[in-house]
């Protein structure tokens, strides 16, 4: 089988019916977007660093090969457009809480890069005492002392693509880290003395047995990290990979069947090992997680950075895919804004339910009345989510004692069946539209 998104059956299908969405250029002063927009007054960052040495096989992000002159001029353009926003929002009262940087490879940038970054943050908004500074980082690159000198910059969290312990699935995946670079660099974390490590781990690859994915996590496991995060191998069609897979030049992917064994075999041994599932696809030693984008779903959240997408609540924006375009623009001292859209209450409520229930497994009722000034069936059950949600009920997958909306154990296959559905049909739909041009007229999702 190939993970693409059409794998899922009835839960593609939702996935599709559930978000459909038209993103247009902005016809509005930034101030009109943004302004009084922000559903809440906490808000987390997400910045996009699409920096690479090379190309991974499946990798759906937007990327550029890595040169260091040009990773200046990146830099500076990411803290000429906080700044900008720093000056439309000024008045708005927001309160930064999180902050994630993904890629691409935020470790090729230098530790400097990042300390102007976190200047640029904290001389422009509000950043709460709490919040943390995440970054993924690649084991390639991820020396003692670039640990050492990324904790003293101002970064509390790292989150490190393992994605295997076994050579020949680093290999498939067109990744360049080596297994013992994956150990020295989780190694060169926990003596760094970050406030979170977290490792990435890969299942659903081609050619990959349940025995072998068992060995994969026991040997996470021993590495006594703060978390553990565990991905299928999701396959879009823009992506290397995809071709190679059609055309038999690598091994197919596992059945439906073993993604199932894969996935309850990895709670069992997690939970084993004193991990606790946090989310669907993340388990930690304690109730703390790796600073991530849910806020894309929730809200708000604001992106930077070339491909990154942000939501305010009542508008979700995407900015140019083209890197040397979204450096032009702010140069130009324009907004790199490629699209964006208005989004109406029940899409907001559906959006934050969504992520309640499936990604971190509990919907409290209440704080949906707290957060939507509504109670949830009169929001919601008219809608294609509501009714989804009763046909779910009816299968075993939810249940609910009239406060709270609980995924139960039979639930979790089809939760994370549902989420890598819509994962694959709104966030890795609208990045392959957006990559096609750098500033296209109209993007119709799905």
């Amino acid at each position: 089988m190939i993970l693409d998104r059409n794998s899922f059956g009835i839960w593609s299908f939702l996935a599709k019916r559930v978000f459909r969405a038209t993103f247009r250029r902005p016809n509005l002063s930034l101030d009109g977007y943004f302004g009084q927009n922000f559903a809440q007054r906490n808000v987390g960052i997400y910045i996009h660093i699409p920096f690479c040495t090379g190309r991974c096989s499946f990798c759906p992000y937007v990327k550029y090969m890595f040169e260091r002159s040009f990773v200046r001029k990146y830099v500076k353009a990411l803290k000429l457009e906080i700044e900008f926003y720093g000056k439309v929002l000024k008045d708005v009262e927001l309160r930064v809480v999180d902050i994630h940087a993904g890629g691409g490879t935020p470790s090729l940038l230098d530790a400097k890069d990042f300390y102007e970054i976190i200047e640029a943050l904290n001389e422009n908004f509000e950043v709460s005492g709490q919040a943390r500074f995440g970054i993924e980082v690649d084991p390639e690159d991820f020396t003692a002392e670039k640990a050492s000198e990324f904790a003293d910059s101002g970064i509390d969290e790292v989150s490190i693509g393992v994605q295997s312990f076994f050579t020949h699935n680093l290999k498939l995946l067109g990744r360049r880290h080596s297994v013992e670079d994956s150990l020295e660099a989780i190694e060169n974390a926990q003596n760094a003395g970050f406030k979170l490590i977290n490792i990435d781990m890969m299942y659903m690859l081609p050619g990959q047995t349940l025995k072998e994915w068992v060995s994969d996590i026991k040997i996470a496991a021993e590495q006594e990290i703060d978390e553990i995060t565990i991905y299928p191998t999701l396959v879009t069609s823009y992506v290397p990979a995809y071709r190679m897979l059609k055309e038999g030049k690598i091994k197919e992917q596992p059945s439906k069947r073993t993604f199932k064994e894969m996935l309850y075999a990895a709670y069992e041994i997690l939970k084993m090992e004193g991990y606790n599932p946090i989310e669907i696809y993340g388990f930690s030693r304690s109730n703390e997680k790796y600073a991530t984008v849910n806020l894309e779903m929730e809200g708000p959240l604001l992106g930077f950075g070339a491909g990154a997408m942000g939501f305010t609540g009542h508008y979700e924006y995407q900015n140019t895919c083209s890197v040397r375009e979204y450096v032009r623009s702010i140069y130009k001292k324009r907004h790199p804004i490629a699209g964006i859209r208005k989004v109406d209450k029940n899409e907001q409520a559906i959006r934050w339910a969504t992520c309640e229930l499936f990604i971190c497994r509990n919907l409290n009722l209440n704080k949906f009345k707290e957060r939507f000034g509504e109670k949830f069936d009169k929001v919601i059950s008219q809608t294609s989510f509501g009714k989804a949600l009763k046909f779910l009920k009816l299968l075993g997958i939810i249940k609910s004692d009239g406060n709270t909306i609980e995924l139960t154990e039979k639930g979790l296959f089809a939760a994370n069946q549902l989420c890598w559905a819509f994962v694959l049909n709104a966030p890795c739909r609208i990045t392959e539209e957006f990559l096609k041009t750098p500033w296209p007229i109209e993007v119709n999702i799905p």
